[in-house]
């Protein structure tokens, strides 16, 4: 599909080569400061804790960034995954519907869906697992609810001898003796909770953490050279060291792809393969889920939602047991959401988190204020459990969390704490018997 290609290679690019637009004061005195990537902004408070402060600096100068010939389009992913980071329902929707009008997708085809079969995408996945040593997960950016499954598999994949956990977000500090806890150093998507404690339970169930992207940049023309040192990071942090490693590797979009694209370029999964005679079982998230419209939606999503097979995150097989999937082995097709407490349902239904509303006199307040929700020891300069923004004349989402015992902090938009308290969450499940 045109969407999925074009996903593939978008803003990410951008935040690997950290783009600056050039202003000479001495040309032009009246001249504004020059812009820095938008994810760049604020980084210092950032790497200390303090997540909305990049995120009210986008702001301020947003009309700054629109105008930019360099980072008017980009500007408003990189604003809107800070709002997914931040707990914003529905940002990572606004931005597929972005990437989608952009692309100008067109429909696919709709298969006769008599004799298919839905199957939890957990179970598919942990059942293809047995048969390879490699599973590549292709997840979409903007939206979290496409690694809302990393604990299950992790999991999963565990009991099934898998001891390395791969990913196209790890920066190199995840591999430093010591590391426990994802924090603002660890890689971009990280910066996403969900991701995060995926991540913490992967270093607690003693998986070795893998960063494997580059900033290295290839011959003029060569797009295929980022895949390619990606499939040889892999290969020599993992394979060449264990020849019998089992590996899961979180990769971007159709970089999890086994198909070379029409114009040349060899997406990683493809060139792993290759370099290591494996056939890995690769799995495409992005694209069957919701849109913010029905046009935007992929008619095969549409058609297999129609049969009311969407309870769970699902893969669909066809009457010979083969996964409905393109370019990857399998697609994952995702459940509709909708808001519970303030917050997207998968977070209750998929990650059995628990809404914890904050009470009245703690959720007034002045301004824009972030609260976040922290394992009780767990320092300010790591990514919280979950988070939310409190916005005046906003209601007041629920924050999602498990059971155990949590540090909560309100920040304000000045960067002062003008709260912390703990609390403890029951077991539901546990109260009720």
């Amino acid at each position: 599909m045109v969407l999925a290609g074009v996903l593939s290679r978008s803003v990410m690019s951008g935040i690997v080569l950290c783009l600056l637009v050039p202003r000479s004061p001495a040309q032009n005195p009246d001249a504004q400061p020059a812009l820095i990537f938008p994810g760049l902004l604020e980084r210092e408070a950032r790497d200390a804790g303090n997540p909305l402060a990049p995120y009210l600096a986008m702001v301020r100068l947003e009309e700054q960034y629109l105008a930019s010939p360099i980072f008017a389009k980009i500007y408003p992913e990189v604003r809107l995954n800070y709002e997914q980071f931040l707990g914003v329902p529905n940002a990572g929707l606004r931005a597929m519907d972005i990437l989608a009008r952009r692309a100008n997708t067109v429909g696919a085809t709709v298969p006769d869906l008599d004799g298919y079969e839905p199957k939890s995408a957990v179970d598919a996945v942990l059942a293809a697992a047995e048969g390879t040593r490699v599973v590549i997960w292709g997840e979409e950016h903007h939206l979290p609810q496409t690694r809302s499954l990393y604990i299950a598999l992790i999991r999963g994949l565990h009991e099934r001898g898998y001891r390395y956990l791969a990913a196209e977000s790890f920066s190199p500090a995840v591999a430093r003796e010591g590391f426990e806890t994802p924090d603002y150093h660890s890689g971009y998507y990280t910066m996403d909770p969900v991701f995060a404690e995926a991540v913490r339970v992967a270093v607690e169930l003693g998986y070795e953490l893998v960063p494997y992207d580059t900033s290295e940049r290839g011959p003029p023309g060569k797009s295929g050279f980022r895949d390619r040192r990606q499939a040889e990071n892999i290969q020599t942090r993992t394979f060449a060291k264990d020849p019998e490693a089992r590996v899961l590797i979180l990769a971007g979009r159709l970089h999890a792809s086994e198909r070379p694209a029409p114009d040349g370029w060899t997406p990683m999964a493809t060139v792993l393969s290759r370099l290591t005679g494996i056939d890995p079982f690769t799995i495409y998230a992005p694209t069957m889920s919701e849109r913010l419209t029905s046009e935007l939606e992929d008619p095969i999503f549409r058609a297999v939602d129609a049969r009311g097979w969407l309870r769970e995150p699902t893969i669909v097989f066809d009457a010979e047991g083969s996964p409905l999937g393109s370019d990857c082995d399998a697609y994952v097709f995702w459940p509709r959401q909708k808001l519970q407490a303030g917050r997207p349902d998968w977070m209750v239904t998929t990650l059995g988190r628990i809404p914890v509303s904050l009470d009245d006199a703690r959720a007034k307040g002045e301004g824009v204020r972030l609260v976040q929700a922290f394992f009780e020891g767990d320092p300010d300069d790591t990514v919280p459990l979950d988070q939310v923004l409190l916005r005046p004349g906003s209601s007041v989402p629920a924050l999602m969390l498990r059971p155990g015992r949590f540090r909560l902090r309100v920040l304000g938009a000045d960067g002062v704490v003008g709260e912390s308290w703990t609390i403890e969450v029951a077991d539901e499940a546990a109260d009720g018997k």
